[in-house]
């Protein structure tokens, strides 16, 4: 496991309470095309973006944090200071992304990349939709040195180019200026 991660989760660890507890809430997007996984759905497209669907079983807001007595009270925790968070920082890489050596076997990179561009260029819906839910139900962000409430809070989307060149489709935040 990175460092980056371990020191994440102690840094989660820390803030656990009697009223605050661990409840993660991850965004996972179900895509509405037939395949065992990602790679196979997009092959199952012929790697045509227009054809790929979010289905209504997707899960787009991101938490770590729930009230002990209402579920409804949530806040997600990133290590960071709120100085970084002045800056456009990772938040999210919940659209699909290639990442071990097995997915490298799963689908080629210009096919891949490709479509990640095509995605971006046609589905600016499922972009806006995304942008638009990724905070719904979300208090804010606990970051090393307080908390910004949700409100304060901007997102975007962008292309990075990710492990082994593969691209990745990025949800960014920034406290808002």
């Amino acid at each position: 496991m990175q460092t980056r991660a371990i020191t994440g989760m102690d840094f989660e660890r820390s803030l656990k309470t009697k009223h605050w507890i661990k409840s993660e809430n991850k965004p996972k997007m179900d895509w509405d095309v037939y395949g065992r996984n990602v790679f196979d759905k997009m092959k199952n497209v012929n790697y045509d973006a227009s054809k790929f669907n979010l289905s209504e079983k997707s899960i787009i807001s991101k938490s770590d944090f729930v009230f002990v007595n209402d579920p409804t009270l949530r806040f997600e925790v990133k290590k960071y200071t709120k100085d970084k968070l002045k800056r456009w920082t990772t938040y999210s890489e919940p659209f699909f992304k290639v990442s071990s050596n097995k997915d490298v076997d799963s689908v080629d990179i210009n096919e891949y990349n490709k479509f990640v561009d095509d995605f971006m260029g046609k589905r600016q819906d499922i972009i806006t939709y995304v942008l638009n839910s990724i905070g719904i139900g979300v208090m804010g962000v606990r970051c090393l040195d307080g908390f910004i409430q949700q409100h304060e809070l901007e997102y975007k989307i962008k292309v990075l180019t990710g492990w082994k060149g593969y691209k990745r489709i990025t949800i960014m935040f920034r406290i808002k200026q």
